[in-house]
Formats: structure tokens, sequence, C-alpha cells
């Protein structure tokens, strides 16, 4: 890594979902015992339990990985797996805050449209942008809010109830 990209970042976190990996490992029992049994094992079976598997383990890679998110700044990158997913430019970011998420709302990567989330968790630090809604998951959301200090110049720490508004943001 150059010294003048080194510079450039303000602070990196990873929000993993490590835990997620178990229930994966249990869906794999099934297409296990049905490939284990000689009299189940036709080429549907097989095709079936192998497309489970490696769905299973794309899945298992990306939840121990996690998101990786890096505070530039210029604005904030998500990664996963080396491979970058998405940048904020620091202009483009309005207000951020500290939400809960709901179980139902899913967990990954989630969102249509202009909206997105990067979630293993139940709580997310809502980051409101000029192009849309962006959520990251955290198990300290307080550490992404602070980090978001840093790129956008804000002095005290956002109320965890409302957003805070970016020095960035048009009256």
């Amino acid at each position: 890594m150059s010294h003048a990209f080194q510079d450039d970042v303000l602070a990196e976190e990873t929000h993993t979902g490590r835990v997620w990996t178990l229930p994966l490992l249990f869906a794999l029992i099934g297409p296990a015992i049905s490939l284990s049994q000689p009299r189940t094992r036709t080429t549907v079976v097989v095709g079936a339990a192998l497309f489970v598997g490696l769905i299973a383990l794309g899945v298992g890679a990306m939840a121990w990985s996690g998101f990786q998110y890096r505070f530039l700044r210029h604005g904030v990158e998500i990664r996963m797996l080396g491979f970058r997913l998405r940048s904020i430019p620091k202009q483009s970011i309005v207000g951020y805050s500290i939400e809960p998420w709901a179980f139902i709302r899913g967990y990954g990567i989630r969102g249509i449209g202009s909206t997105r989330a990067y979630v293993w968790c139940n709580q997310v630090v809502h980051i409101k942008t000029s192009n849309g809604d962006i959520f990251l998951g955290h198990s300290d959301p307080a550490r992404i809010v602070r980090d978001l200090d840093m790129v956008t110049g804000v002095i005290s720490a956002p109320l965890e109830t409302g957003l805070a508004p970016s020095p960035h943001a048009e009256n």
C-alpha cells in the first residue's frame, strides 16, 4: 500500500456475520444426507446438492469475511471479499444516524433502487445521501458515526434520534 493512499485512510471497520455460518452449515446436512444414499443419488439430486452447496459456501465466505468500511478523506468505500461494492463521495453525504434494523428486512446486501443496506446485525447507521439511502450494519454503530464525523468534518457527534447534517449539505 502506498504512503499517499495510507494518508487518505482515516479509519477502517469490519462488520462480519460469522454467526450466520453455523446455520449455513446446518443447511448443508440435508443435501449431504441425500448424497450419501445410493438409491437417491441421481443426476438431479447430485446437481441440486452441488448447487445448494456452492451457494452456501459463497454466502458463508461473504458472511465470514464481512463488509469492510474504509473511511477516506474524500468519502467512504464499502468492500467485501476484496471487491469494492460502493463508494460514497463526501460531498453527497447529507446526514446520518443510528437506527434499529428489523430481522424481517433481511441480512447481507439488501436494497432496491437508490437504497442499499450492508447488514449482518440489528443496528445500522443510516446514511442519507443526495443519491439515496445507505445502511451500514455494525456491532458498535457509534464507531461508524465517529468515523463518518472524521470524513464529513462534523465536530459534535450526531444524535441517535435524527440525521446529523453534513457540513457539505446545501441549506
